[in-house]
């Protein structure tokens, strides 16, 4: 009975060890990212009726490390028939992360602000010259709970389509890149003074079984 118990204790110290150990070769990489998008475009430089807005991102999931939609720029015909002209207008998306993998992501270093400018002009309602252009991610690296992430933005400048075309939606699309953030891997020491640790527990157990026989 209290060679039963010790082999229960000696297992119970070398699962406890191997995981104190095993837990430095961290988590997955990949993470479900739970996000929102709120865009503006500001009145700045429009010549006409403005007829450029952003459609947002209200609640979307995607699978980082992955490209993902930030939301769409949607053009409208002027209603005038007439030509809207922009110049250096300014726009901004903010980026949220809401969950990851499901749960409050702590700490979550967003939202990230994207930002630009859209030149050219739109007339009737088949014709868009339009561009935006985004400025260089001022903060591309953040942290959302256990991942380090860096945003970067595909498709830039980004020719707008006409009211004529898919509806005059134009999907802005962002990138994800995700690293799992894990505990530094072993030294050789600590790996020693493991193998060390389990070395001098059985030759306890044995010596304790030796004397009992």
């Amino acid at each position: 009975m209290r060679m039963t118990r010790g082999g229960t204790g000696l297992r119970t110290t070398v699962i406890a060890l191997g995981l104190v150990v095993g837990t430095a070769y961290g988590a997955r990489a990949d993470a479900i990212m739970n996000y929102s998008t709120l865009g503006t475009i500001d009145a700045t430089g429009v010549v006409g009726t403005p007829v450029i807005s952003f459609e947002s991102v209200g609640n979307d999931i995607f699978n980082a490390p992955s490209s993902f939609s930030l939301g769409n720029f949607q053009v409208a015909a002027p209603k005038d028939g007439g030509t809207t002209t922009y110049t250096n207008t300014p726009f901004q998306i903010q980026y949220q992360t809401n969950l990851v993998n499901g749960v409050v992501a702590v700490p979550n270093e967003t939202p990230i602000v994207l930002s630009g400018m859209l030149n050219g002009q739109v007339s009737g309602s088949n014709q868009s010259s339009v561009v935006a252009t985004f400025d260089p991610v001022a903060n591309p690296d953040f942290k959302t709970g256990l991942y380090s992430n860096t945003l970067s933005i595909l498709d830039s400048p980004l020719s707008l389509v006409p009211s004529s075309t898919n509806g005059g939606r134009t999907t802005a699309q962002g990138r994800l890149l995700t690293n799992a953030i894990t505990t530094p891997v072993p030294e050789p020491s600590t790996v020693a003074l493991f193998l060390t640790t389990l070395a001098g527990l059985g030759l306890c157990h044995r010596s304790r079984g030796g004397r009992r026989a």
